[in-house]
């Protein structure tokens, strides 16, 4: 189950700009990102602003509550919106405009940030990531091993068919 994890809680609303807070890529590892992305088909932008995501990852909670069909197509526009197309997904109205396009009502979203709805439910997670030694993303907890940044497809799969001998797996 994918689990939102807040990197930068104390984010300005605003967000940053990457470059002049050192939050960028290395150039080796754009090059990587965008070549992937393009090999896989998916348009891929690496923005300069780097977005507060609170309200996004509230909003794909109360998708969640909607139900797995909603919540993946949600957390998939959101995700696309930021490294598909540039957008800000700090800005209220960019996250409307995904919202709507995806069946969640606006005043139940509105609503959900008004009164911190998900907040808690944001922090429990955040709790659970930082006992399990989580302070980047990306990470994924695999048959009790942290795989923590992005790695190669062949360290997952192995990771996989190491799990899939354990006893009890």
């Amino acid at each position: 189950m994918p689990v939102p994890f807040e990197l930068r809680p104390d984010m300005p609303e605003a967000g940053l700009s990457a470059s002049e807070n050192g939050l960028g890529h290395s150039e080796h590892v754009e090059q990587h990102l965008l070549k992937d992305a393009a090999e896989s088909g998916h348009p891929m932008v690496l923005p300069d602003h780097v977005p507060k995501t609170h309200l996004a990852m509230a909003m794909a909670e109360l998708a969640r509550d909607k139900g797995t069909e909603v919540y993946d197509a949600v957390h998939d526009a959101i995700f696309s919106a930021h490294y598909g197309e540039g957008r800000d997904i700090g800005s209220k109205s960019v996250l409307l405009a995904v919202a709507e396009a995806h069946g969640l009502d606006a005043a139940e979203v509105e609503a959900a940030w008004d009164d911190g709805a998900y907040d808690e439910r944001l922090h429990v997670f955040a709790r659970l990531a930082l006992s399990l030694g989580v302070g980047t993303t990306p990470s994924a907890l695999l048959c009790n091993r942290l795989i923590v940044g992005t790695r190669p497809y062949g360290v997952l799969r192995q990771v996989m068919r190491d799990c899939a001998r354990e006893p009890g797996s």
